[in-house]
C-alpha cells in the first residue's frame, strides 16, 4: 500500500466526507441551512453523536457555521476555508487549482532554499547529501515519495524558517489525499535527482540571489511535465449529494 494513499473509515470520517463532497459542489450552496440534525443523521446513515462530530470538523475547516436557534448554515469556501480544503477537491477535475497548488509549491521551495543557503550549516547540507544518495538508490515508489517530503523539511528546517515547516505540514496533506498527482511529480526520476543534486551545489555555493533565480524557472519546467502526467492518468472519482444515496460519477467532487 502507497504510504501516501489517505483512509478514511471512521462513521464519522465518512460522514465528514459526503457533506463536504456536496458543500463544495455548491449543494447547498453558500448561505443556505441544512436540513435539521435528525433529518441529516437519517440521510447519512449516523448517529446524532456522529453527525456533530462531523459538522464540528467542518466548523473548523470553515465550511459550515452553527447559530444559534438557526441550524447550522453553509459558508463559502472561497471565503473561509483554508489550504487544507484542496485535500477535498477532485484536482484533475480542477487542473487549475492543481496548476495554482504547483505555483504555490514552487513558491515556497525557492524562497526556503534561498534561506537555506544563508542559514544551513554545513553539517546539515552533508546530511541532505546522504538523503539525496538514498533517493538515488531508491527504487520504492512509496519510499522514495516519503523521503521527498523529509527532504523537503530538511531544507526548511536549514531555512530556520518556522512558519514555512507549518505550511510544509498542510502541503503534504495535500500530496497524501492526492497519490497520482505525487506520482506525476516523482515520475521522472532523472530530473528529480538533477533536481536534488542542483538544490546542493546552490546551498554549498550559499548564495540565495542565485537560488530564487534559477530554482523558480527549472521548478516550473518540472511542474508543466508533471502537470501533463497527471491529467494523462487514470482517473476515478466519486460523488455524493446530501439528502441522497451514496453514488459514483466519473467527474466525482466538484
Amino acid at each position: 500500500m502507497n504510504p501516501l494513499t489517505p483512509r478514511a473509515t471512521r462513521p464519522v470520517d465518512l460522514a465528514a466526507e459526503r457533506l463536504r463532497a456536496a458543500i463544495l459542489r455548491g449543494e447547498p450552496a453558500a448561505g443556505e441551512r441544512l436540513p435539521p440534525e435528525r433529518e441529516l443523521a437519517v440521510t447519512l446513515g449516523v448517529s446524532r453523536l456522529t453527525l456533530r462530530a462531523a459538522l464540528a470538523r467542518l466548523e473548523a475547516e470553515g465550511l459550515v457555521r452553527a447559530r444559534q436557534g438557526d441550524g447550522v448554515h453553509v459558508l463559502d469556501p472561497r471565503r473561509h476555508a483554508t489550504l487544507s480544503m484542496l485535500s477535498h477537491l477532485v484536482l484533475r477535475d480542477r487542473l487549475e487549482i492543481a496548476r495554482a497548488f504547483l505555483e504555490l509549491r514552487r513558491a515556497i521551495a525557492s524562497e526556503a532554499v534561498a534561506l537555506a543557503c544563508a542559514r544551513m550549516s554545513a553539517a546539515a547540507i552533508a546530511a541532505l547529501a546522504r538523503e539525496v544518495d538514498a533517493q538515488r538508490a531508491e527504487r520504492d515508489d512509496a519510499v522514495y515519495a516519503e523521503r521527498d517530503l523529509e527532504i523537503s523539511r530538511a531544507v526548511l528546517i536549514g531555512a530556520d524558517n518556522f512558519a514555512m515547516l507549518l505550511l510544509l505540514n498542510t502541503l503534504e496533506s495535500v500530496y497524501r489525499a492526492h497519490p497520482a498527482l505525487a506520482a506525476a511529480l516523482h515520475a521522472d526520476r532523472g530530473a528529480s535527482i538533477a533536481g536534488y543534486d542542483a538544490v546542493l551545489t546552490l546551498l554549498r555555493a550559499g548564495d540565495p540571489a542565485r537560488a530564487r533565480e534559477l530554482l523558480r524557472g527549472a521548478l516550473e519546467l518540472a511542474d508543466a511535465a508533471a502537470l501533463e502526467r497527471f491529467a494523462a492518468a487514470p482517473s476515478r472519482g466519486k460523488a455524493t449529494r446530501v439528502g441522497s444515496k451514496r453514488r459514483t460519477t466519473k467527474k466525482g467532487t466538484r
